[in-house]
């Protein structure tokens, strides 16, 4: 049975450590863009135009490498390796069971201006049980300059009911 304090030791340490070392998350990292449920796809689950919710910025150690193409004609692209930290996933509310990480595997990153598919999300570092960190396995998509962001819904605020009963005086 894993100990609850050593566990969290190590996932706070292991934020500690990507936040001194490589960004904060907050003002610098990548940037993870959900897709939508309003993004609607065809039995084979692509779509023409994707929706993504607002992003989320996580801490991250990014490793880019440019690879030549198969084909001359597609020129170069970054495979790119972001390593997050489990923290950072949860501090943004993201889940790491199989169903959050397809989840996240249809969504797209920024980093730098940059956009990235994501190809592969792997569990790395398991000590408490638990995965310290999740490698995001990408590809450069330049085909993509700007994502379309959904507008956050307004949710009305509910007011009270002031209409008069019969007596005249207001409900509240």
């Amino acid at each position: 049975m894993a100990d609850l304090s050593i566990r969290k030791d190590f996932v706070d340490g292991v934020q500690e450590i990507f936040t001194t070392l490589f960004n904060d998350g907050v003002t610098d990292g990548l940037n993870l863009y959900l897709m939508s449920d309003k993004t609607e796809t065809n039995v084979y689950g692509e779509s023409k135009y994707k929706q993504y919710k607002k992003p989320k910025m996580l801490t991250t150690q990014a490793r880019l490498t440019p690879t030549q193409g198969e084909q001359d004609v597609e020129g170069i692209k970054d495979k790119a390796t972001f390593v997050v930290p489990l923290k950072s996933l949860q501090d943004q509310e993201l889940g790491v069971t199989n169903a959050d990480l397809d989840i996240m595997r249809k969504g797209v990153i920024e980093f730098h201006g940059v956009f990235y598919t994501i190809d592969n999300i792997l569990p790395k570092a398991y000590i408490e049980d638990v995965f310290l960190m999740y490698q995001f396995i990408c590809t450069e998509d330049k085909n993509v300059t700007e994502v379309l962001v959904e507008e956050p819904e307004d949710i009305p605020e509910e007011t009270p009911d002031i209409t008069p009963d019969e007596s005249g005086e207001p409900n509240e």
